[in-house]
């Protein structure tokens, strides 16, 4: 297949992704989740555990919205606002209130029908988020001027994924990493409470959680008492893990001390679950994180949340990511069967490839329409079915299509399995390089030392780029062409069927049980746009 005609093919399948992630993407923008609540807490200061050791955003965001499809429309920022002014209390000292039942918001709410004080809580309120994106752009310079001193290492970037869970031996693995040629630090980040607590309930092995002890706390509170008994301790060595807020601060620092002594800048990405981007893109902007790999596309297809629900926070989180700076990745594409086994009738090969290619399109599409500019997103370039195939020809021809389709985004080599660990999988990332030049490969577990492994990416690299001129006119031939030509057209009939027939179409007629039970769908509601709600305030959160 030509690259003139895979172009051609690959711009029509970007401008039908184009048509429906614009109006899915007008939907989640009007939205408001349970989710988006946690983040503007976190924004406000609420941060750490409540007394039982759960995250205290999400304890105050579940105690005050609940159920309540009104509150959560309206959003927990006045309620909290004017609760602080009412007692006098920093936001971390009334969120702890708020989340053991002590101080009531929805009571302190009905403050908010008197015009004297909404508007000094939406005054107050406008000072607390313009506090918090002054942090963001602080970062953001930080960033860009450490990059400019230090210098970026060249591509193809080597990342690492950190083996240790808990801060101290983190912070010890990410210097000696970096130390060694290691030019990102790639972090996993504990499965948020609500994802793992709507797994629970419906039945579903639960993911790792924050492995905190609870802080033993004591407190007593009267409306409009301003005295006050605290009583709050922690154990000085209490694990703190390292893909926490207060993890994450401590590997950056450690990243850039050894980023400074071997002469370049090193990065930082981390990895989150499902219902956790409009939070993470809040500690992203807090710490300085440089990469955030979140996909909603993956999320719907692999973790069966909700699709409303997944573009609600995704949306929320671009806003968020595109005011930080901070790169996004965008998988290859999740392998959607849904439909399949609703049927009862598989697939072939080219239409899941097909499948994949017009979902990955899709979550571009929809980052670009919240907001996000195309050099800050990173794609995956080769999906993890393909990789576990083994398959070098099936490896290129993916590459190869995600490059031709997406000219000018950066592509990213990782997964669950290594790319530099043997021959084979060398000779995988050879295969893959060849199809589409990477900027960054993603080691899931070092073998040996980073040194040899950085080492081995260079030659991986070189060989490609020797193919890639043997190749002369860098087109596919032969079973690769067909092969090609079939994932095309079967994505673009994909992204038809999904706009004209909804998500049923990917993941099974809801009256076949597909759609059953996805989790977080009662935790969305269109944004309210009254007096006592927050849309307004929550507007500027992006670069205008």
């Amino acid at each position: 297949m030509s690259k003139t005609a895979a172009a051609h093919a690959g711009e029509r399948l970007r401008e039908r992704a184009a048509d429906l992630a614009g109006r899915l993407s007008q939907v989640a923008r009007r939205s408001s989740t349970i989710a988006q609540e946690r983040a503007v807490l976190r924004m406000l200061g609420v941060d750490g555990l409540d007394r039982a050791g759960r995250p205290l955003a999400a304890s105050l965001a579940e105690r005050y919205c609940g159920s309540d499809a009104g509150r959560l429309a309206r959003g927990v920022i006045l309620p909290f606002v004017v609760a602080m002014l009412e007692y006098d209390m920093p936001a971390r000292e009334l969120a702890l209130d708020g989340a053991s039942g002590a101080i009531d918001l929805g009571l302190e709410a009905e403050l908010l029908e008197r015009p004297d004080r909404l508007a000094a809580a939406e005054k107050r309120a406008a000072q607390l988020l313009a506090v918090a994106l002054a942090r963001f752009d602080a970062n953001r310079t930080a960033t860009r001027e450490m990059r400019d001193v230090l210098g970026l290492p060249e591509e193809p970037w080597l990342g690492v994924t950190l083996q240790a869970t808990e801060v101290r031996a983190a912070v010890a693995e990410t210097r000696a990493v970096v130390a060694q040629g290691a030019d990102l630090v790639q972090v996993s980040v504990p499965a948020s409470w609500e994802f793992a607590e709507a797994r629970r309930q419906a039945g579903l092995e639960i993911p790792g959680l924050f492995e905190f002890e609870a802080p033993r706390r004591g407190r007593e509170a009267r409306r409009g008492d301003k005295r006050r008994r605290v009583e709050a301790t922690r154990p000085a060595d209490s694990p703190v893990p390292a893909g926490s807020q207060r993890g994450l601060a401590s590997l950056r620092k450690a990243a850039d001390d050894a980023a400074a002594e071997r002469g370049c800048y090193a990065s930082l990405m981390t990895v989150t679950s499902a219902f956790a981007a409009p939070e993470q893109a809040v500690v992203a902007a807090f710490e300085r994180i440089d990469c955030v790999a979140v996909d909603p596309m993956r999320e719907i297809v692999e973790d069966n949340l909700d699709p409303e629900r997944a573009l609600a926070d995704h949306a929320f989180a671009h806003r968020l990511q595109m005011r930080a700076g901070c790169r996004v990745v965008v998988g290859p594409g999740p392998l959607a069967l849904g439909a399949d086994v609703a049927s009862g009738i598989p697939a072939d090969a080219p239409t899941r490839a097909g499948r994949a290619l017009a979902l990955q399109a899709l979550g571009v599409e929809l980052a670009l329409a919240d907001g996000l500019p195309a050099d800050r997103l990173m794609l995956g370039a080769v999906p993890d079915w393909a990789v576990g195939d083994g398959d070098a020809a099936s490896i290129l021809l993916q590459s190869w299509l995600r490059r031709i389709v997406f000219p000018g985004h950066p592509l990213v080599v990782g997964g669950p399995l290594g790319w530099l660990t043997s021959p084979a999988r060398a000779v995988a990332a050879v295969s893959a390089f060849t199809g589409g030049v990477a900027s960054l490969v993603v080691e899931s577990k070092v073998t040996g030392t980073v040194a040899t492994m950085a080492t081995d990416l260079a030659a991986v690299a070189r060989t490609a780029r020797a193919l890639r001129g043997a190749l002369s006119d860098g087109a596919l031939h032969g079973d690769a062409e067909e092969l090609a030509a079939r994932t095309l057209a079967a994505a673009s009939s994909a992204l038809e069927r999904l706009s004209s027939e909804g998500w049923g179409s990917l993941l099974g007629p809801a009256d076949l049980g597909a759609n059953d039970g996805r989790l977080g769908r009662s935790a969305v509601v269109e944004r309210a746009d009254g007096p006592t709600s927050g849309a307004r305030l929550l507007k500027g959160l992006a670069w205008d």
